[in-house]
């Protein structure tokens, strides 16, 4: 079993006083936290709940649940009962159409699946008319290739949940709690909300108290080992909490460091993007944040959701004051460039990238001809040696002139008004950004991602009327 215990902060090297400061600027904002717990190694330095809430009580994680369903199919894998490359449609001939699935559903894997590179824009279950979340997942229609853009879904987290329980006969939980959770200590309470259809909500459903998370980001801070045992598949666990898509179009500053098996990768810090990260995360402050290098994890429950800014008070409140103590209790200085990267990242704001070109994204000028999408193009091509984007939608070609280095000052297509656009090389994505700099104001950032022959695009816009239509997912194939 693993056993915490509570001692000082100053064991590690964290001074009370920070632990106090934490807590007290969240009290300060106005956050309705409802818990907090501080673990290094198997040691809790900080904890406190907030009345009515106390350490035995049930809470619910919202999509810290996905974590869980990823931890699930990594048990699947170790049993052998299934490939991460196999198409979900075939664990699931009785919920397809009969005339048989749409072809980008049909080739959709479970690899894609736990990276939420889906078929589908959003949530199929939302936009379904009959009370059948698992067949919501094979009859909704497509927006796009699967395996190439990233669009959050919790359908799909909700269908690998299901294929937990269909190849096992257990209830998700009940199929975690015999393969290791029940070692670690997990309450005996805790349970997973049901969908009408009696499968456990793999997306949102979890109710817990908050050492049950805490005890889950342990182990997976230790990707999946407990005391020389193996109780998650340890290649799995590294993969799992590794950065696999990028995610830099999410809205919000900590959802936009990446995402690996149904984990986030947390936000890059100046001068310690050494230190590898994740995060099982919930809506309304329901937080699992943790770095393995440190030995480190917070975990936080909290009621966010009517407070928009309640949740990146949580996070920065973390990495103003706990964060340097931990870094610092643990010898860990900032990396000796520290100044200079931190000027860098102002250099560079959001557009940091890798540099690694995907081999489908062939460097001479290539047409991909779209299918319909709600953005209307017909087609796209990149030109990358002039660092060119030409497309066609029904009022005429258009053209985005583009650099990796610096932004490009041009008319917004369409518009009389200017823009800078600067582009990026990430995971294998090339991510486009696009300011309006004149009387009017406004941002497209565009991802696209590619899969053999063909391409997709996810946009997202925000400002004046004429932006509208740069919203939504599409996909091409490339013109012979």
């Amino acid at each position: 079993m693993l056993e915490f215990k509570n001692v000082k902060p100053e064991k590690y090297g964290i001074s009370s006083a920070a632990v106090k400061g934490f807590e007290e600027r969240l009290a300060r904002l106005g956050v309705q936290m409802h818990g907090y717990l501080l673990l290094c190694g198997k040691d809790i330095v900080g904890e406190k709940y907030y009345a009515p809430y106390g350490q035995d009580t049930l809470h619910r994680m919202y999509s810290i649940t996905k974590s869980f369903t990823s931890m699930a199919v990594g048990l699947l894998l170790k049993q052998k009962k299934i490939a991460l490359e196999d198409a979900i449609c075939d664990y699931f001939p009785e919920k397809l159409p009969k005339d048989g699935p749409h072809p980008w559903c049909r080739e959709m894997t479970i690899r894609e699946m736990l990276t939420m590179r889906t078929c589908y824009a959003s949530t199929t279950f939302k936009r379904y008319d009959r009370d059948d979340w698992v067949e919501s997942f094979f009859r909704v229609k497509p927006d796009h290739v699967p395996g190439t853009v990233f669009s959050y879904d919790t359908s799909s987290s909700h269908v690998l949940a299901a294929l937990v329980e269909k190849l096992t006969g257990m209830d998700m939980l009940d199929f975690l709690r015999r393969e290791g959770l029940d070692r670690l200590g997990f309450s005996a309470e805790a349970y997973i909300l049901k969908d009408p259809q009696g499968v456990s909500q793999g997306g949102s459903g979890l109710m817990c108290t908050l050492r049950d998370v805490a005890r889950a980001a342990w182990l997976c801070s230790h990707y999946g080992m407990l005391e020389g045992e193996e109780l998650l598949p340890a290649d799995f666990m590294r993969q799992a909490t590794a950065n696999q898509v990028p995610t830099d179009l999410q809205p919000v500053l900590d959802e936009q460091g990446g995402y690996g098996y149904l984990f986030w990768m947390p936000r890059s810090v100046p001068g310690r993007e050494h230190l590898h990260g994740f995060t099982m995360y919930g809506m309304g402050g329901q937080l699992a944040l943790c770095f393995p290098e440190l030995d480190f994890c917070l975990v936080t429950m909290a009621d966010t959701i009517g407070n928009p800014a309640g949740l990146q008070m949580i996070y920065d409140s973390f990495y103003d004051i706990l964060f340097p103590a931990v870094c610092a209790g643990r010898g860990e200085k900032e990396g000796q460039d520290g100044s200079a990267q931190k000027e860098e990242e102002l250099r560079k704001g959001t557009m940091r990238g890798d540099g690694i070109l995907p081999v489908e994204a062939a460097v001479r000028p290539e047409r991909y001809v779209f299918h319909e999408n709600p953005m209307k193009w017909i087609w796209l091509e990149f030109d990358w040696k002039q660092g060119k984007l030409r497309f066609e939608d029904p009022d005429g070609v258009r053209e985005l002139a583009f650099d990796t280095e610096d932004w490009q000052m041009q008319n917004f297509p369409g518009t009389c008004y200017q823009c800078e656009c600067r582009g990026a090389w990430k995971h294998g994505h090339f991510l486009l950004h696009c300011f309006i700099t004149d009387e009017e104001q406004g941002h497209v950032s565009m991802d696209f991602g590619w899969k053999d022959e063909r391409l997709s695009v996810r946009m997202v816009s925000t400002g004046e009327p004429f932006l509208q239509y740069y919203k939504g997912t599409g996909s091409g194939r490339r013109e012979v």
